[in-house]
Formats: structure tokens, C-alpha cells, sequence
């Protein structure tokens, strides 16, 4: 697994550990993910495979793979 994260005052750059496209975390409320709808089981399955956050194309395919099986 790669993850790569270097800070960056209000959020830090961090490379999705599914697609290695560098996106931008803000590590709070204002973070482009917190108006995200994200399943419970798109949670589980997150938390248990990596460490780092994923990007919002990889996060959106996520919830649209979890809602289709619904």
C-alpha cells in the first residue's frame, strides 16, 4: 500500500491508495468529503483496507457500487 501525505496549512495532499491520483484533505468539517452521504458499509469496507483517505472519484464509485447492490 502507498499512501504519500505532506501537510499543507489547513489540510494536507495525500495520494488515493485505490487510483494514486493526489487530491487535497482538509483533516475537518470543511473537508470537500464531509457533505458526503457515505453507507456504513462503504465505511467498514474503507476502514478495514486502508489508511488513508480515497479520492472522490474513488469515493463516489464506492457509494454507487454499494447503492447498486442495495
Amino acid at each position: 500500500m502507498h499512501t504519500h501525505e505532506q501537510e499543507n496549512g489547513g489540510g494536507r495532499t495525500v495520494v488515493c491508495p485505490i487510483c494514486g491520483k493526489e487530491f487535497r484533505c482538509a483533516l475537518s468539517h470543511e473537508c470537500w468529503c464531509s457533505g458526503k452521504k457515505i453507507p456504513e458499509d462503504v465505511r467498514d469496507y474503507l476502514a478495514a483496507r486502508y489508511e488513508s483517505c480515497v479520492c472522490s472519484d474513488c469515493l463516489d464509485r464506492l457509494i454507487g457500487q454499494a447503492a447498486a447492490t442495495r
